[in-house]
């Protein structure tokens, strides 16, 4: 008849290869445990890089923005012709301001002269 069927072996080879995957598993994640630490660190730097690149630029645009040589240039000229204006009227403000102080003592003797 039949004989019945012998799985002994097959339980061995089942066995041995059941031990044989989980040692193996073990040994991959041992062996890529570094490289998803550094995962971490490269995706936290590469968040900071980009963070450091928005704010440079964010200073490039302040530094574009602010007067260039021929810019402080141009105001230095413009400060001396202002100068010059008003060195002019100064001169000319000299004679009024000398016509205000005698019309005030002029007043004053008046003052005097009209209390005695």
């Amino acid at each position: 008849m039949t004989e019945p069927l012998d799985i002994g072996p097959l339980v061995v080879w089942a066995a041995g290869a059941s031990t044989l995957i989980s040692l193996g598993t073990t040994v991959f994640a041992w062996l890529t445990a570094g490289s998803r630490k550094n995962d971490a660190r490269l995706d936290k730097l590469g968040v900071r890089v980009d963070e450091l690149e928005r704010e440079v630029q964010t200073h490039g645009d302040k530094i574009d923005q602010l007067p260039n040589q021929e810019m402080m240039h141009r105001l230095e000229l413009s400060l001396v012709r202002m100068e010059g204006h008003i060195d002019r009227m100064d001169e000319r403000l000299k004679p009024v301001a000398a016509i205000a102080e005698r019309m005030q003592e002029l007043m004053l003797e008046q003052a005097k002269g009209a209390g005695k």
